[in-house]
């Protein structure tokens, strides 16, 4: 590390560190009145991913049967799923799937071992996106509800939600035979084996108050269990069965006054994970992981500028039979400012360092200038950061494969928005140094630091709305490439979609379309490796009454052959039926 790097952790360290001290013995002054039920805003750096804390420019609802591949698709996401229902991998604007963070309750939600969350191990709520490769956040709805599904694959789920003004309860429970027919690479039609799947999920949040100290407690349990089928291009058989049992518990204190504000963050997850394959005389596996951490942050606000720190401290540990015990302490340290420079001008900045074990990370920078017109105007922003990722406990120590020699991975990204009343434009650029892949080494699969990952995109959202009609128009092109020109697996390079919805008295129309180009599958030159472009036409007939409503659904109406990994089809033309029924709100 150079000097100036040096010198500036040192001061990073020296005012965060004060900052923390300082907030918890400042004298408590009384609350205003303005500041009564505010909440201490979330850091905005999480495992080396900045964040700017905009609003969600997408939300995607939780519907009983889990997050469906249409609704995430929509919004322009890269998706992995090899069966509905059945485990889902997403990646945003180019890169890997693990450095997409997602959080719930402020917190980042990562598996140990692998760096990266199944999304049907995430909590039955609502996701909100920002249009970043470091936005998704997963937000509870504040009203009650009641909700049944069920579908035409012989799958049917409930989610019932109960919010009240000192506790909130959740559960969810779903099953699926996901059966449906589909075309092996011989072209016979058969019924899909294999895919079905069990999930149930308890979640609750309880609230507190001590004077002027606030004290909150979540809660998480999902237990799933999915059949992973085998590939449509090898003989029919049937394939692995995968359980998965995760808890998370998330503990939050916080204080606040005028001018200071503290919180103590404690969380931790348990999770556990069975693997069965009856192939080769039957493969067995399980793997166990824990995280337990806690995060202190404080912050000082005067005259329209505000500064804030954070200390974050997690011990990662993981075991199974490929690997013996692993455990591993990360550090992160955070400073940042934001203010006004003008009354719509606003910026921010921030320094941001890791550590995990005994290597210490890069200095990272953050600077943003956001501009906010009255009313209708235009508005823009502009951010150009720095985010690093350190191996995963599988990386360093799987057995055998795993590297203890591997560096941390290092990129930058710079974004420019700019938004009207009729839509959105935004461009971004990055690079990514040291990026982690696994590679084989005869017949033993090995992670290296062997490319560099250049990345350029672009989106584009339009929304006209006309009487009873609402149309929209969004795109994203992106370009990501390694140091050999070959593109990024399982990110398509263009995707548009194009919803026009109806409404009249107590029913809505709603026909969506999609296309997803041409995909690559794998670091290859060769086109035999893509999959080829999707169309999709999706279309829901609503009913809202009084005191619930009604959707019926068909998806993939044109009886698309639809794939998101190569070798595993989704399902052609289905219809699906849901049930909501709001339950009576109660004010927090």
């Amino acid at each position: 590390m150079n000097l100036c790097s040096q010198r500036g952790l040192k001061v990073a360290w020296f005012l965060a560190v004060s900052l923390c001290f300082a907030s918890i013995g400042a004298q408590v002054a009384p609350l205003s009145d303005s500041l009564i039920g505010t909440s201490l805003p979330e850091v905005s750096v999480l495992g080396g991913r900045w964040q700017t804390g905009a609003k969600p420019s997408v939300q995607i609802p939780s519907k009983p049967m889990g997050w469906s591949a249409a609704a995430l698709l929509r919004s322009g996401i890269d998706l992995r799923q090899t069966g509905p229902t059945g485990s889902a991998w997403l990646s945003l604007d180019g890169l890997p799937s693990n450095h997409t963070w997602i959080q719930w309750e402020g917190m980042a939600l990562s598996a140990a071992d692998l760096g990266i969350m199944d999304l049907q191990l995430l909590p039955s709520a609502g996701l909100s996106m920002q249009r970043s490769a470091d936005g998704i956040r997963l937000s509870s709805d504040s009203l009650g509800s009641l909700s049944l599904e069920s579908s035409t694959l012989g799958n049917a789920g409930l989610n019932l939600w109960i919010p009240g003004k000192t506790a909130d309860f959740g559960l969810s429970a779903r099953r699926g035979l996901n059966r449906y027919r589909y075309r092996d690479f011989l072209g016979d039609r058969y019924w899909r084996t294999g895919a079905g799947t069990e999930r149930l999920e308890f979640r609750s949040s309880l609230r507190s108050s001590i004077g002027q100290i606030k004290q909150a407690t979540h809660f998480y349990a999902v237990w799933l269990k999915q059949g992973l089928p085998e590939s449509a291009n090898v003989p029919r058989r049937l394939g692995a069965v995968q359980q998965d049992l995760r808890a998370t518990v998330i503990q939050r204190q916080e204080w606040n006054s005028r001018r200071w504000e503290w919180s103590s963050t404690q969380h931790a997850v348990l999770a556990n994970q069975t693997y069965d394959y009856p192939l080769f005389g039957g493969i067995q596996d399980s793997n166990k992981f824990q995280t337990l951490g806690i995060r202190i942050q404080s912050g000082y606000r005067r005259s329209g500028h505000q500064l804030r720190s954070s200390l974050d401290v997690d011990r990662l540990m993981a075991e199974g039979p490929n690997k013996s015990e692993a455990s591993i302490l990360r550090m992160q340290l955070m400073l940042r400012g934001e203010g006004f420079v003008a009354p719509m001008l606003r910026y921010s900045w921030g320094l941001s360092q890791l550590r995990q074990g005994d290597e210490l990370g890069t200095l990272l920078p953050f600077a943003e200038l956001q501009h906010k017109g009255l009313g209708q105007k235009a508005s823009w922003n502009v951010k150009l950061h720095r985010h690093q990722r350190f191996p995963t406990l599988n990386d360093l120590f799987w057995s055998p494969g795993g590297n203890p020699a591997l560096r941390p991975e290092l990129g930058w990204e710079s974004r420019a928005k700019a938004s009207h009343r009729m839509g959105s434009m935004e461009g971004y650029a990055g690079l990514l140094r040291d990026a982690i892949f696994w590679i084989p080494t005869g017949s033993i699969w090995m992670p290296r630091n062997v490319e560099s990952l250049r990345r350029i995109g672009m989106n584009l959202n339009s929304t006209l709305l006309r009487g009873p009609w609402q149309g929209q128009i969004s795109a994203q092109w992106v370009y990501s490439i390694n140091n050999s020109g070959m593109r990024m697996p399982y990110v398509a390079p263009f995707t548009l979609n194009i919803p026009l919805r109806y409404q009249h008295k107590k029913w809505e129309f709603e026909v969506f379309n999609r296309l997803r180009s041409a995909t690559p599958t794998a670091w290859s030159s060769s086109r035999d490796t893509w999959i080829g472009p999707q169309f999709q036409l999706d279309a829901s007939l609503r009913w809202k009454g009084p005191r619930s409503s009604v959707e019926f659904a068909l998806t993939n109406a044109t009886n698309q052959q639809i794939y998101l990994q190569l070798g595993y089809p989704l399902p052609g033309r289905q219809l699906s039926l849901t049930w909501h029924c709001p339950l009576a709100s109660i004010t927090k």
